[in-house]
């Protein structure tokens, strides 16, 4: 039975290594939502080291002192991962953003504090368990020793079925998944007498726990912070970059990459503006987004300040990138010329330069612009 136990266990903490590592690999983004669970999956990981050192070492005389601290400790551990559990169960329900009172995970750990004296006393005194001969013997009260950790158990397990939608849980058949296996395990505590604290069955349940509800809640933040990120880098009107994406692109270009920028800025906007007013600035400006965007697929286009783009192509053909320019140029004219452009093509490492050669080559044109036109540069 031991060795089967052993075995067990063996292949628990593998399991739940695994979780804790993977835990370990998330974005930061989601770090803090797995906090208290990593804290969890720590505790039950070394529960079960020290139930397979307790099972593996039992009978080594001259190892009683050590047995000791090890049968005490995988006591203990209970009432510890007991403790964490329900706050990490506080938090969840909060974070949700529903309301759980501030009292509950004390509760829970004033059960287990209790809990823990009480095994401290039953130690000391021999009631609870006594190592003789190298092997452990379980005392009067050894019963009572998880009672504090079953009553805060129950008490849990409560909540789960009570409010199982505030866990992001969709059915209380889920909630059965995430218990039968603790209790499993408390009931073959009461009828095995070589079974003493059992962690393979809790750490059965944390897996269950994390497929179920924790592995989603880091999909969700994971989720959210991208769309918060995707918020923040497009502008709103056109759907394009804004300045703050357009910096990240720059930055994630190589010193050696090639690029081809595209600076364009809308004509006559204030005036639009003035005379017909700001929704027909705001079409204005996207029907010239659409325009760049059409012209030059392949780049990514930007709207860097109310009437100013830039559309940076990575690894350009110099034929088809001249192309796409003479395309862009007719499709302004043929569209009233409602924006002047320029472009130029260089490396990473010159970029900003490239940028300014494009920005000049788009201010003769706006000249121009002006020029042949005769419309009044407003400013």
């Amino acid at each position: 039975m031991v060795s089967v136990l052993t075995t067990a266990n063996l292949i628990a903490a593998l399991f739940i290594i695994i979780i804790i590592i993977g835990l370990y690999q998330v974005p930061k983004e989601a770090s803090a939502s797995t906090r208290k669970f990593r804290y969890c999956m720590w505790i039950c990981f070394a529960g079960l080291i020290v139930e397979i050192l307790a099972y593996v070492l039992d009978g080594h005389a001259e190892l009683s002192a050590l047995l000791t601290v090890l049968n005490f400790l995988g006591y203990a551990l209970i009432d510890v991962l007991v403790i964490i559990y329900g706050f990490y169960l506080h938090s969840l329900v909060t974070e949700g953003g529903k309301k759980l009172t501030r009292n509950f995970p004390y509760l829970i750990m004033t059960l287990c504090l209790i809990g823990i004296v009480f095994l401290v006393a039953g130690t000391v005194t021999g009631t609870v368990f006594t190592i003789e001969n190298g092997r452990f013997v379980a005392g009067n009260l050894n019963g009572y020793a998880g009672l504090m950790s079953s009553v805060s158990f129950f008490i849990m397990l409560l909540l789960y079925v009570v409010r199982f939608r505030d866990f992001r849980i969709q059915s209380r058949l889920f909630v059965v998944l995430i218990v039968v296996f603790p209790v499993v395990a408390n009931i073959v505590l009461l009828f095995d007498p070589q079974v003493r604290f059992n962690f393979t069955g809790t750490a059965v349940s944390m897996n269950v726990v994390y497929v179920i509800i924790q592995s989603r809640i880091v999909v969700e933040v994971l989720a959210k912070a991208h769309l918060n990120k995707e918020l923040s880098e497009k502008d709103i009107l056109t759907g394009l970059l804004n300045r703050r994406g357009y910096q990240e692109l720059l930055d994630g270009i190589g010193a050696d990459e090639k690029v081809g920028i595209v600076f364009a800025d809308v004509n006559s906007l204030k005036a639009v503006n003035d005379n017909e007013g700001h929704e027909a600035g705001d079409r204005l400006i996207n029907r010239v987004a659409l325009l760049l965007t059409d012209s030059v697929p392949d780049g990514s286009a930007c709207r860097i300040s109310g009437d100013e783009f830039v559309c940076i192509v990575k690894e350009p053909d110099e034929a088809s990138f001249e192309k796409q320019m003479d395309h862009l140029r007719d499709t302004l004219m043929k569209n009233d010329r409602i924006a002047s452009f320029g472009y130029g093509t260089g490396k990473g490492e010159r970029i900003l330069e490239v940028i300014k050669t494009a920005e000049n080559m788009m201010y003769d044109d706006k000249e121009r612009y002006y020029k042949e036109t005769g419309k009044e540069r407003r400013r």
